[in-house]
């Protein structure tokens, strides 16, 4: 079953073999989670701590890799190991299931950690690749990755867990020791010391090695070999020389300093993806998903880089350096170029403040996976006394199921219902510490008129971990449930979503908005007042809120349609400082004189992936027809604006309003927003449907998903979980 394969881009002699272990796993012939090294000696202690085991697939054909950790959360191995035959690698999920065992050079043992591989970024041209682990390892020291390559003659250690003489698959790290031979500019031709040293199956992607002042430093990714020696191979194969891929130009990193710069193939990574700068000259942005949210559009220029540059401009120059083929016309000396964790690529200035974004958070994203999903509170029907989470998670494309289905509801946190009044909570969602994952955060006003702020973080399964409490605030203060709507966003751009509140004092008639900036443990700082408005003369009744970065600057605004009389609503955007603050809302942003106010319902999203946020409203005509209509974010003259309405998605006359929850998203993860809705049917089942968004912010046709059995589900039990209310 052993396959020989070469990577595009290293131009391996002709027949080298590959280093991929591909291993029937049968009762006695794979024993654990087992498959080793190089022919040296095994390793008998934990000096080679940061060397991992990589298990890629199930079943008969599991592949068995090495590689090494080279920070808590990445591992650097072979794109081969991870390649379909025929096929390049591209960034975003493994194709196959993959386990890394990282600090068990005997693996038989229990040390050590154990973690999925959940995000790939191959390095062009190369056959390399950076792993994501889904859970940082503690206690194990990566590897430093050499800033210098080795010298010719010098001499070298190579570990894996592939295969030995006498074993097919052992049990055990083992090493070689070898020497470069030569060095071109992306890999490394070395050679065996003695005739007993040499790699194996199972070796690819494991580190090659070199002292330096006492330290071990990694100078090369083993790739192909000719596996003199090893079980199972000829025994006329006198050759111990092998191929590796350099990394000592590789950085592991989410951010560039003025004056660093991104070569073709270098990349910034985070929890939410990476931004790579591509051998065709685009720069782009790359989900979880392996999609392309954004990019420079810069394609057809090879050789390009990126350059943060000491003005604080992000720009893209040809290979020449002759022209500037994008720029983000930042100025910002003194900043810094930060991919974070959330999912945004930003400039910071030097006083931390964001200045320009990507925009590409997918927001309400549970699990992490670069697709919004939709959590819910669920309040279950009487005599049940429970009250409990749940996640619909939204599929990838998978035969014929389209990208942005959303699947059956996943339970998570469940309690009695004597601990919470549903009632008397509001909830939004939103990514309180920053981790690339939605949690939930909720007001709860309780019974002696205090409230307390409660947040529950997302996890990696897509469910919610338990409530903790977040803040609180005494009776008889500023604070009562009644007065206070939530909302959520990035307010002040520093890659945690925090918690803004529009509190309506029923007391003294004021309005003030308040923030509540998050911690990186998702809970939150004493709030602070911003915006305040003159007693009276904002009426709470008369306003509906959503959330999002409309002018593309980092930071989320709060935007409030307003009602105007019986007849027309006008559109205020309040923008943010970079303490998180709130300025005064200036002239409306757009308004109608058509519609009925107690007839919209607003939302906003990203609808045609340009970056911007926009805002749709969902409209409910009096002959009995649903539409939406979406308000593209626009600059007109200097000044922001939102554009024209135009009808993206008619409902007919197929729904009713007052049977339908709302919450917009990247459901199927192209880098637009979308709408998906729960539907309480007429014949009273509780239906998810998502309508996607096409480049023209046009939604395609509803996508059916989860359906429950008639009676089966309480609609009106059920509160979705939105970034604003």
């Amino acid at each position: 079953m052993d396959r020989e394969r070469h990577v595009s881009g290293i131009r391996p002699r002709p027949k080298w073999r590959s280093g991929l272990l591909v291993t029937a796993i049968t009762a006695g012939a794979l024993c654990g989670p087992s498959a080793q090294a190089a022919t040296g000696p095994a390793i008998t202690d934990n000096g080679l701590a940061f060397t991992a085991r990589l298990e890629i697939g199930t079943g008969d054909n599991t592949r068995a890799c090495t590689g090494v950790l080279v920070a808590s959360q990445w591992l650097l191995t072979a794109s081969s190991c991870f390649e379909a035959e025929g096929s390049t690698l591209a960034p975003g999920k493994p194709a196959l299931a993959t386990t890394a065992t990282i600090g068990r050079a005997d693996l038989s043992g229990t040390g050590g950690q154990v973690s999925h591989v959940d995000y790939l970024v191959p390095r062009e041209g190369r056959d390399l690749v950076m792993a994501r682990l889904a859970v940082p390892t503690t206690g194990i020291t990566p590897v430093s990755i050499a800033a210098t390559p080795p010298a010719a003659g010098e001499v070298l250690q190579v570990a894996g867990y592939g295969r030995t003489k006498t074993e097919w698959v052992p049990n055990r790290l083992h090493t070689a020791s070898f020497q470069l031979d030569s060095l071109a500019a992306d890999s490394l031709s070395v050679s065996g010391r003695t005739a007993a040293d040499s790699l194996c199956k199972g070796d690819a992607g494991g580190p090659v090695l070199r002292q330096r002042d006492g330290e071990l430093e990694l100078v090369g990714i083993n790739s192909r070999f000719w596996q003199r020696g090893c079980f199972g191979e000829t025994e006329t194969e006198t050759r111990t020389d092998a191929l590796a891929a350099r990394v000592d130009s590789i950085k592991v990193r989410s951010r560039l300093d003025p004056g660093q710069q991104l070569r073709p193939g270098d990349s910034l990574v985070s929890a939410s993806g990476s931004v790579t700068m591509q051998d065709n000259g685009d720069l782009a942005f790359v989900s979880k998903a392996g999609r392309v949210l954004w990019s420079t559009k810069t394609a057809g220029n090879e050789g390009a880089t990126a350059r943060f540059g000491t003005d604080g401009n992000l720009v893209v120059r040809n290979a020449a350096d002759t022209a500037t083929l994008w720029e983000s016309k930042t100025s910002a000396a003194g900043g810094k170029l930060v991919l974070t964790d959330r999912g945004n690529l930003v400039v910071y200035n030097a006083q931390q403040q964001s200045l320009w974004s990507s925009n590409t958070v997918v927001r309400h994203d549970v699990n992490g996976d670069g697709r919004s999903d939709v959590g819910a509170w669920y309040a279950f029907p009487k005599p049940a006394v429970s009250d409990a989470m749940y996640t619909f998670l939204a599929k990838p494309k998978e035969g014929t199921t389209e990208a942005g289905v959303l699947g059956a509801p996943v339970k998570s946190y469940t309690s009695s219902t004597d601990k919470w009044n549903e009632s008397a909570m509001k909830n939004v969602a939103g990514d309180f510490n920053g981790d690339g994952r939605a949690d939930m955060a909720t007001l709860h006003g309780n019974s002696n008129a205090s409230v307390t702020a409660y947040v529950a973080l997302g996890q990696a399964d897509g469910t919610f971990a338990d409530p903790v409490q977040a803040w609180a605030a005494l009776p008889g203060g500023e604070f009562h449930i009644s007065y206070m709507t939530p909302q959520a966003g990035d307010f002040n751009g520093d890659g945690r979503d925090d918690m803004a509140v529009w509190s309506a004092n029923a007391a003294t008639g004021e309005t003030k908005l308040f923030t509540f900036t998050s911690k990186p443990s998702g809970t939150f700082n004493t709030p602070f007042a911003s915006w305040k408005a003159p007693a009276n003369s904002w009426a709470r009744s008369s306003t509906k809120f959503v959330t999002g970065d409309f002018n593309g600057d980092g930071r989320e605004e709060l935007s409030v349609f307003y009602k105007q009389g019986t007849q027309g609503l006008k559109t205020y955007v309040f923008g943010t400082l970079p303490n998180g603050g709130f300025s005064d809302p200036s002239l409306p942003w757009w308004e109608s004189t058509d519609w009925v106010w107690d007839n919209a319902i607003p939302q906003a999203g990203d609808f045609d992936g340009d970056g911007h946020d926009d805002v749709l409203v969902w409209y409910s005509y009096d002959d009995g027809a649903d539409r939406t209509s979406t308000m593209l974010f626009e600059k007109v003259d200097g000044k922001n604006k939102f554009g024209s309405a135009k009808v993206t998605l008619d409902g007919a006359k197929n729904y009713d309003v007052s049977r339908l929850k709302m919450v917009t998203g990247d459901y199927n993860g192209d880098g637009r927003d979308d709408l998906a809705v729960m539907n309480h049917r007429a014949d009273d089942k509780v239906q998810m449907i998502t309508w996607t968004a096409r480049s023209d912010a046009m939604f395609n046709g509803g996508l059916a998903g989860w359906t429950s059995n008639a009676g089966a589900w309480s609609f009106s039990n059920t509160k979705l979980f939105g970034s604003y209310n």
